[in-house]
């Protein structure tokens, strides 16, 4: 194990069996897709959160769409689907450039990625993202599949099989871009908590693709938030993937009242 993994772990117990804190990703292929939405979309699902858009370009707010296969992880072998919105607290001061800040060092950055939905194909990743982190994991079949220039992945829900999104196409030519590391925002018995994620693997920014997003006819909730955001059909603005991406997600911590004063 590299030095990058040299972070002491405690065991935890989960409903669904134990882990490891930190937790190590070690073998994950990782693509990011930024789409724009209309502002007041953004800020209904965000409303009550406490959160506020970081993102924009324009008049519109970015939504980030993860795609993401872990093929060895201190969670085991599973796809995922994420759905977030860039996002920092309300009441911290925002950075002078809300783009500059995803560059800086995990213990300075305050954009952060609030999960809105995040399906998995694993009962084991749900347990542990919702009881460790508070993320919203729910069990569904997620297909992932990326070979040469194409990428597919598709969620369906699992009883009816309905389609609730896929995306599909061409991923192009591309030119080398460093990892960004990140931290999320997200609830715990309704305390907003912020978790710092190490990341590295050097991304391919990818400059010419044909990915597009199509939401299926489900209703499900997922996808009708992903018609609501208006990105049924889009291509996003930005692509970035690797098949070398790893991270280690640390254990979260409460975002108190002191810290948020503190950046006003």
């Amino acid at each position: 194990m590299s030095a990058f993994f040299e972070v002491p772990q405690k065991e935890v117990n989960l409903s669904a069996g134990t882990t490891r804190l930190p937790c190590f990703f070690t073998q994950v292929h990782y693509t990011v897709c930024l789409f724009t939405s209309d502002k007041e979309v953004v800020l209904q699902l965000l409303n009550g959160t406490g959160l506020q858009p970081a993102l924009r370009l324009g008049s519109r707010y970015v939504v980030a769409v993860g795609l993401v296969q872990y093929r060895e992880s201190d969670l085991g072998r599973y796809n995922e689907l994420i759905v977030a919105i860039p996002s920092i607290p309300e009441g911290m001061r925002k950075p002078w450039c809300s783009w500059l800040d995803l560059v800086g060092s995990l213990e300075t950055r305050k954009v952060g990625q609030h999960i809105i939905h995040i399906p998995v194909t694993s009962e084991f990743s749900r347990a542990a993202g919702q009881e460790l982190w508070g993320y919203p994991k729910i069990v569904a079949t997620v297909e992932h599949t990326a070979q040469a220039d194409q990428l597919y992945t598709a969620v369906s829900e699992p009883q009816t099989k309905n389609l609730i999104a896929a995306m599909k196409g061409k991923l192009g030519w591309w030119i080398p871009s460093i990892p960004l590391s990140l931290i999320t925002y997200s609830f715990m018995n309704h305390q907003l908590m912020r978790t710092a994620v190490k990341v590295r693997g050097w991304m391919k920014l990818r400059l010419q693709h044909g990915l597009r997003l199509r939401v299926g006819n489900s209703q499900h909730p997922m996808a009708n938030d992903l018609r609501r955001l208006g990105l049924d059909g889009k291509k996003p603005f930005l692509v970035m993937d690797t098949d070398r991406f790893q991270s280690v997600f640390y254990p979260p911590q409460p975002m108190v009242e002191k810290e948020l004063g503190t950046s006003r």
